[in-house]
Formats: structure tokens, C-alpha cells, sequence
């Protein structure tokens, strides 16, 4: 019985630890729309509260493809241009985030993990 209750407890958890859907994604994000359009100098600090929240899911390669397309196409749809401002926000917030550089030309399900770190490292976010 305690076994059962065990795994019934570990598989809630793993459970638990899958990526945010999109909405969550933006929700989270939702308070850097004013850094990100550049009305503000620096990032609020809720801002960088969803960046902290957002990178306890930056290590499996399918979040971070999810998290990569969410992004990806909500700055398109807001008609966001300067994509280094998104892919900074880790850096600029204090936070260790294995992202991709984000644009509007990458793929992110060709963002193997050897291309996150490289592009982490080169925007200062490990």
C-alpha cells in the first residue's frame, strides 16, 4: 500500500513538471510587453518573475521547443521586430535559461541542444 501511494505521489509530480501551454507562456510573459516594445527601459520585476518561472522548464528539449514556438509567434503576432529584446530578457532578468536565441526565422524543432547552449553561452544566459 505505501508503495502504491509512492509512485501514485512520483507520477503526480512528473505529472506536474510537463511544459506550460501557451497561454501560460504568455500569461507569464504577459508583464514584458511594455520592456519588450520598449515603453520601458527595463524589464518589471514581474516580468522577470515569469523568465524565473518559465526556466524551470528549460531543460527538457520539447519544452523548450514549445516554449520557443509560443514566443515565437506571439511577438509576430504583436508585430514585435527586435527579437534580440526577447532572447536577452534571461540575461537582463538574472535568470539561467537554456532558450534558443529566438527570432523570427529560427526553427525552433531544429534547436538541438548543442545549438541551445551555444546560443545560451553567446547571449549570456548559462
Amino acid at each position: 500500500m505505501i508503495h502504491q501511494a509512492i509512485l501514485l505521489l512520483f507520477l503526480l509530480a512528473s505529472a506536474s513538471a510537463s511544459a506550460p501551454s501557451c497561454p501560460d507562456i504568455t500569461y507569464q510573459l504577459g508583464p514584458c510587453i511594455s520592456y519588450l516594445l520598449q515603453i520601458e527601459v527595463a524589464p518589471p520585476p514581474a516580468c522577470c518573475d515569469g523568465v524565473k518561472y518559465l526556466s524551470q522548464y528549460s531543460s527538457d528539449k520539447e519544452d523548450r521547443e514549445a516554449i520557443c514556438w509560443c514566443i515565437k509567434g506571439a511577438a509576430s503576432m504583436m508585430g514585435l521586430t527586435d527579437f534580440a529584446l526577447i532572447s536577452a530578457l534571461p540575461n537582463t532578468c538574472g535568470v539561467s535559461v537554456k532558450l534558443p536565441p529566438i527570432s523570427s526565422d529560427i526553427d525552433c524543432s531544429q534547436t538541438g541542444s548543442e545549438d541551445v547552449e551555444e546560443g545560451a553561452k553567446e547571449l549570456g544566459n548559462v
